[in-house]
């Protein structure tokens, strides 16, 4: 198989995915023993933890030098948020404030799918009186929509203590933050020959390891063995 199907194996195994057939990744995989009882011992630890979690995806040609940005869109959709940052951060307000549901609700009782309005955010009156219905102190629409635009502005990328933020508020929204891992695939061929890249990807993993230790881990695929010409 692929380097990327490994990976979403790999993805599938940490969390030991359960299929609608009632089976689990791990007990139809083919392992060596010693993968099993480590496997096995991750469980433990999840326990212990507070849960296990995985996320998956590329940085891609479109996210430039905006490594950390990136990042963040790949976990945000892991736990099913928008992938941009200022979407994510309004909807984890939301939910952190108890206005997400109401909110959701009035926006579809409108006629309208609320992740398609949230698109308009800065502009969209039906999010605004629905948040409004949520909470009247917010004054009118219009106070609302400056509220939205002040607060969560478009963004293209963050600092090392914004991304640790954001990843912490995303992935421990009920206090433990989970042993997670995070897999970033064709990493080589993103980084490519651009040093500058190669040391914004060890700038980010690096501020995620002083924040999180052992409870989050990277991996990273390539589409050739590791030369003296890779930056690293």
């Amino acid at each position: 198989s692929g380097k990327s199907h490994l990976s979403k194996v790999t993805k599938a195994l940490w969390i030991d995915f359960k299929f609608s057939s009632g089976a689990s990744a791990r007990s139809l995989a083919k392992l060596p023993q010693v993968i099993t009882d480590l496997l096995k011992e991750l469980s433990v630890e999840a326990r212990k933890a507070g849960g296990i979690h995985a996320a998956a995806g590329t940085l891609g040609s479109a996210a430039g030098h905006n490594v950390r940005a990136a990042l963040l869109s790949i976990i945000f959709r892991s736990v099913g948020l928008p992938d941009q940052i200022h979407l994510a951060r309004f909807v984890m307000w939301l939910k952190r404030e108890g206005y997400y549901e109401l909110v959701k609700k009035e926006v579809e009782k409108s006629g309208k799918k609320f992740e398609e309005e949230l698109r308009h955010l800065h502009v969209s009156s039906r999010i605004a009186d629905a948040l409004l219905k949520a909470d009247p102190k917010y004054g009118d629409v219009k106070a609302v929509r400056e509220l939205l635009r002040t607060g969560y502005p478009q963004v293209t990328d963050v600092s090392d203590d914004e991304m640790v933020a954001d990843i912490k508020q995303a992935l421990a929204a009920g206090g433990s933050f989970p042993l997670t891992l995070i897999v970033l695939d064709e990493l080589q061929q993103y980084i490519g020959d651009d040093p500058e890249r190669a040391y914004l990807v060890q700038e980010a993993v690096e501020a995620c390891s002083t924040s999180f230790g052992s409870r989050l881990l990277f991996v990273g695929t390539g589409q050739a063995a590791l030369s003296p010409k890779t930056p690293s």
